[in-house]
């Protein structure tokens, strides 16, 4: 019996070191291919456009994330215009460091991050946030002896355009750090240093609600930045995800640590269809809860975030979904489609015939059954038409 478990033991271990030796393969093969000269000349054109031209000239798969897609300004649709030579590691460098993007290798492909600084802007960033963001972090500042703060205050604005700061001393803070003459030092070294002295360590680019307002940076405290990304206002669209996926991408998108206590091991394993648009990330994050029959606690003092669920005991099972493909296996008869916020968006669950009650699968046929009937009547002339099942809401 000994020796029989140490085979099974050593075809184990060959097994996972053979799997290893693969991906490490995979992940070395693109290395490599990062290394490769490339020349690109790209002018106005999507960055997925870009992405994928370079991906397809180096011979590897370049994917935008999720997190990336909302915090580019206009997403996958965002245009831009650059000139490319060098290895490809350096001209990727290149052309996302102007939206404060990153990227990182896996096995198989390349994929496309928000870099750290991006969350100092609240929500999608746009252009000017952007290049306000750019100078705060790149632009070098060269002071003089400057005596009054007012002096100060102005000359910082020649290097990093017009700003305000909230709060309204900020600027005074700055000037008393001992800056000398002759002495060069980024805004984003001065807003840490400042934050650090006054205890308020988070700062972040306020919105601006009117055309041509000058734009605030403000500084809060730990729990207040909390506060302020679960308000940030976003677009959210999930298609055939997990509850589960799509609830752990919310809370890290907010930065809160997720605790979920699950009452059966079937739940938040639905895949879901969510599209919501202009929408704040708490109320996003509590109304797929509920309509997956959850609950949720949000203790922004202790950064955490718990889910529990269900809350109603289920009578009929519900099996984990698997994608279809081709036809292969059982395929979506329906969905549950669920209006949120007056009709605003919508909550949609695709439904498979597993899925259904008796008596809606008993409506469906008599559905089916009648649409067959309207064909046959119509005679010859009219066009075949395949007959489909309908969506049946569930909830009104």
């Amino acid at each position: 019996m000994k020796a029989i478990s140490l085979r099974k033991m050593i075809v184990v271990v060959l097994i996972i070191g053979i799997a290893t030796c693969y991906a490490w393969a995979d992940k070395q093969e693109l290395q490599a291919k990062l290394s490769k000269e490339v020349v690109f000349e790209f002018k106005d054109v999507t960055i997925a456009e870009a992405l994928e031209k370079i991906g397809q000239e180096v011979e590897v798969k370049i994917v935008l994330s999720d997190e990336a897609v909302w915090k580019l300004p206009y997403g996958e649709a965002t245009r831009l215009s650059v000139s490319l030579s060098g290895p490809l590691a350096d001209s990727l460098t290149e052309m996302l460091n102007t939206f404060f993007m990153r990227y990182a290798v896996a096995n198989e492909e390349i994929t496309i991050y928000p870099r750290q600084e991006l969350e100092h802007i609240l929500g999608r960033p746009n252009t000017k946030q952007l290049e306000l963001l750019k100078r705060i972090y790149y632009e070098k500042i060269f002071f003089e002896d400057l005596q009054e703060i007012n002096k100060f205050t102005s000359f910082m604005r020649a290097h990093i355009g017009e700003v305000s700061f909230i709060p309204y001393n900020i600027p005074e803070e700055m000037f008393g750090l001992g800056l000398t003459y002759g002495s060069s030092v980024t805004l984003a070294a001065l807003l840490e240093q400042t934050g650090i002295e006054l205890k308020i360590p988070c700062w972040y680019l306020s919105g601006t609600d009117l055309p041509g307002q000058v734009p605030p940076i403000k500084f809060v405290n730990e729990e207040t930045f909390r506060e302020a990304k679960l308000d940030q206002v976003v677009d959210i669209s999930f298609k055939d995800e997990s509850a589960d996926l799509i609830i752990q991408r919310l809370a890290g998108w907010i930065g809160m640590e997720l605790f979920v206590s699950k009452g059966e091991p079937s739940w938040l394993k639905e895949e879901i269809f969510v599209n919501m648009q202009n929408i704040k990330l708490r109320q996003a994050l509590r109304n797929i809860i509920s309509t997956v029959d959850g609950e949720i606690d949000i203790f922004v003092d202790q950064d955490e975030i718990y889910v529990n669920g269900p809350i109603h005991r289920r009578n009929v099972a519900v099996p984990a979904k698997t994608k279809s493909s081709g036809g292969v296996g059982e395929g979506y008869v329906g969905k549950i489609s669920i209006p949120m916020d007056g009709g605003k968006y919508f909550i949609e669950f695709m439904l498979r015939e597993s899925d259904l009650t008796e008596e809606l699968k008993k409506l469906r046929e008599e559905k089916i059954k009648e649409i067959f009937k309207k064909v046959g009547k119509a005679g010859d002339n009219t066009p075949e038409i395949a007959a489909r099942p309908q969506s049946y809401p569930i909830w009104n």
